[in-house]
């Protein structure tokens, strides 16, 4: 999940000096999301919004890219603010979770005369609006054509009905998987493709933008407060954002904000530090590096979880381990772990 909040919220440097000098991250600040700016400062992030706010005003689909959990959604209404139609409907259509013989009624309504419990479809929802549609490539060939004849002629037809009316969306679509693979399978339709590529927006995962990590962090703890007013504030150790920043995060955003709000509902001394987290987090990456460099960052992953396990007793890791205690007094002086349990 892409977050968002009002510019107001992060100045230059105020996140980092948070999390750097241990303070309280939270502030009251009341929430207004009339103006949404994006949360990320990294160079790889602010790329894709500088490419977004240029293709928000331009009357042709936009196609996002991304992995699971990066913020495709979001980013899709940061895209909807920044063009011509933000006053206007902002309509969601997750493709993965309707059936592809129910497409069509969603999509594109029923006509009312040939159903009596006939609602408008989402075309007729988002007219001169925006229409999100996530996950297209669970769309069958059948119903891809039919959406790439609503794109290309801007006319559809409701279910059960022949008069034509104007298709005036924005289409903006999402997906995570491999496109050109399906292209190849037969899969996805390559005209469909073709259509939708004339804006491609590729959404880098958590881990190519670490640096964004405090940003989110206070974010989240913001959202925290907003939703529940009397909630004890509380702080993260610079020990624990630097665990929290070398993570891999495979659920990406998503994965990172669940984190945060149960590490910080479920803290009890106002202090959230790197022991706190689960064991998980101090897992090596396994494809960064140099084969030294990951045989190094697995015994120092060996020797932190094992001091976790043990809440911070040396001598019990050590000997779940099964080693001398003065041979793990060394590995504990060589990687400075001092510095990282702090």
């Amino acid at each position: 999940m892409l977050l968002c909040a009002r510019e107001a919220i992060f100045k230059p440097g105020y996140v980092n000096a948070l999390v750097n000098e241990g303070h309280n991250m939270n502030h009251a600040i009341a929430f207004n999301f009339d103006h949404l700016n994006c949360v990320g400062e990294s160079a790889a992030f602010q790329a894709v919004l500088k490419r977004a706010r240029k293709m928000a005003k331009v009357p042709r689909p936009i196609l996002i890219r991304g992995e699971r959990g990066a913020g495709k959604d979001l980013l899709a209404r940061f895209i909807h603010q920044a063009g011509d139609r933000s006053g206007r409907a902002f309509v969601v259509m997750h493709c993965a979770v309707v059936p592809d013989e129910f497409f069509a009624t969603d999509f594109f309504g029923h006509e009312k005369e040939t159903h009596v419990d006939a609602q408008p479809g989402k075309l007729e929802l988002a007219n001169k609006g925006t229409l999100f549609l996530n996950e297209i490539a669970n769309l069958s060939r059948a119903t891809q054509e039919k959406l790439l004849r609503v794109i290309e002629h801007k006319k559809f037809e409701k279910v059960g009905g022949a008069e034509a009316f104007d298709a005036d969306v924005h289409f903006i679509i999402a997906t995570n998987a491999p496109l050109e693979e399906m292209m190849d399978s037969g899969e996805f339709l390559p005209e469909l493709y073709h259509r939708l590529s004339f804006a491609e927006l590729i959404l880098p995962p958590l881990r190519r933008r670490r640096e964004d990590i405090p940003a989110l962090i206070a974010h989240f703890v913001q959202q925290l407060h907003f939703e529940i007013p009397n909630l004890e504030q509380k702080s993260f150790t610079p020990a624990a954002i630097k665990d929290l920043q070398a993570y891999h995060w495979p659920g990406n955003i998503r994965q990172l904000k669940n984190l945060i709000e149960q590490l910080y509902l479920t803290d009890e001394d106002g202090v959230i530090q790197s022991s706190d987290l689960p064991l998980a987090l101090t897992t090596v990456e396994p494809l960064n590096g140099t084969f030294s460099e990951k045989v190094l960052a697995f015994e120092k992953t060996l020797l932190l979880n094992a001091i976790k396990d043990a809440h911070g007793n040396q001598r019990l890791a050590a000997q779940r381990l099964g080693l001398p205690y003065e041979q793990f007094r060394e590995y504990y002086r060589k990687y400075h772990l001092h510095e990282l349990m702090a």
